[in-house]
């Protein structure tokens, strides 16, 4: 693509560019884009930022490229050359960056706006006109939007993008889009307070016996010890440590002074 302005090779790009650095700006903009991944040389590696193939031939937008304003609803045009014929398909789309975790930025396509099936079945230059749709949004600010022509060939298994800088007026302001790996929530349950009450003592009173032994015609002594009844207050926190032994039941069981009393056997 020609027309709108393209983007540049730039310092900054040679710099991040790897092995790419030393290749020459006309086969950084035309050459099929499989072809410049290809010269990638480990001891000559690219920026952690770099991407060749996100979409713009590994451009981005930089402050001081020219920027195209488009107006919604307008037409406008739009110019190529083709150097070797490969014939292919052609979409003209609206990009929008996306940036990773690292700063790597790829461009994800917003709405094509144009499709030629049959592209590139002969060299030299074309044009066509294409009109920007009038629901765009987020394109009002150099840097948030780009024109992506993107010809592929599957006779030639190449691919050739090209990307323009874009603002079109009145679209308001780009939400930024970043990727970020997903936190992993963790839940911890809530500590469940469990609060035992006291045990209720029950003091049961020995039974009276005889000098001699058991009680024959006696009545056994039953009194027992009378159970604590009030109930111990619901906790609404911690059970409070218990701080005094349960009373032992001091009511010693009467001497059974009604009924038969304990007889003697007489020899």
């Amino acid at each position: 693509m020609l027309t709108p302005t393209y983007r540049p090779v730039t310092d900054q790009f040679r710099a991040d560019s790897g092995a790419l650095a030393n290749a020459g700006d006309q086969e950084l903009q035309y050459a099929p884009i499989e072809n410049l991944a290809g010269r990638s040389q480990s001891d000559f590696p690219e920026a952690a930022t770099f991407n060749i193939e996100n979409g713009c031939r590994g451009f981005v937008y930089e402050e001081g490229n020219t920027v195209t304003t488009l107006a919604p609803g307008a037409d406008f045009e739009v110019t190529w050359i083709i150097q070797a014929p490969h014939p292919g398909y052609m979409n003209l789309s609206i990009v929008k960056p996306s940036e990773d975790s690292v700063g790597k930025i790829t461009y994800e396509i917003y709405e094509t706006i144009l499709s030629i099936d049959s592209f590139a079945t002969t060299g030299g230059d074309g044009s066509t006109t294409a009109t920007m749709p009038t629901d765009v949004s987020g394109c009002e600010a150099a840097g948030d939007c780009a024109l992506q022509f993107y010809w592929h060939s599957d006779l030639a298994g190449q691919t050739y993008p090209t990307c323009a800088d874009i603002i079109v007026s009145g679209s308001g302001a780009a939400t930024t889009t970043t990727t970020t790996a997903p936190t992993t929530a963790t839940t911890t349950a809530p500590t469940t307070a469990t609060t035992t009450a006291p045990t209720t003592a029950t003091t049961t009173a020995p039974t009276a016996a005889s000098e001699e032994g058991s009680a024959e015609t006696g009545a056994e002594a039953t009194t027992t010890a009378p159970t604590a009844t009030t109930a111990a207050p619901t906790a609404t926190t911690a059970a409070p440590a218990a701080t005094a032994a349960t009373p032992t039941a001091t009511t010693a069981a009467p001497e059974a002074t009604t009924g038969a009393k304990c007889t003697r056997r007489r020899n």
